[in-house]
């Protein structure tokens, strides 16, 4: 077994931005406010998953096959968001699994490792943005960025800059 205190200041630094960067993505993923709306007299916040709906005189979550929208059920965007959230959160706990065993598994202090841990984490980067993206170019002016958004465009740097602690221990190997 290899120690981790004898590692590198960079892939220090990558794990701890790693282990921060996926907190804080899992937490923004799995929320409902990652759009804000306070327009037509009602307040509405919508997640990834589902929708929090204010009205005159009740509130309720609902999912999005539950929910329409000026009379239409046109979620395919939420679906694609859905999708590459996923795809992004995957490799995400790939590139972090990848990079605890660089560090822990002397058989596994590679080239090829820290090779891989960049590649999964600049995927999970790249799916985890255009997801972000998707989400809220389709929403319109009406909404604006919620805090559940921000955490995951936070994770996401977070994450984005790990990759990059990863290539600066490539370019020093």
């Amino acid at each position: 077994m290899a120690n981790i205190m004898a590692a590198s200041m960079y892939m220090k630094i990558a794990l701890v931005c790693m282990l921060v960067g996926t907190l804080l993505f899992v937490i923004g993923f799995s929320t409902v406010s990652w759009m804000v709306s306070s327009a037509y007299n009602r307040w509405e916040a919508r997640g990834v998953w589902k929708v929090y709906s204010c009205g005159t005189s009740f509130c309720t979550y609902l999912s999005y096959g539950a929910w329409t929208y000026f009379g239409r059920n046109d979620y395919e965007h939420v679906r694609a968001t859905q999708a590459l959230e996923c795809i992004g959160l995957i490799f995400a706990l790939v590139s972090l699994l990848v990079l605890l065993l660089y560090l822990l598994v002397d058989s596994c202090r590679r080239r090829n490792s820290l090779i891989a841990f960049v590649v999964c984490v600049f995927a999970a980067v790249f799916f985890i943005v255009v997801g972000i993206a998707v989400f809220a170019i389709k929403l319109g002016y009406s909404y604006h960025v919620g805090w559940s958004m921000g955490f995951a465009i936070v994770g996401a740097i977070f994450m984005f800059v790990g990759g990059i602690m990863g290539i600066l221990q490539l370019t020093c190997r």
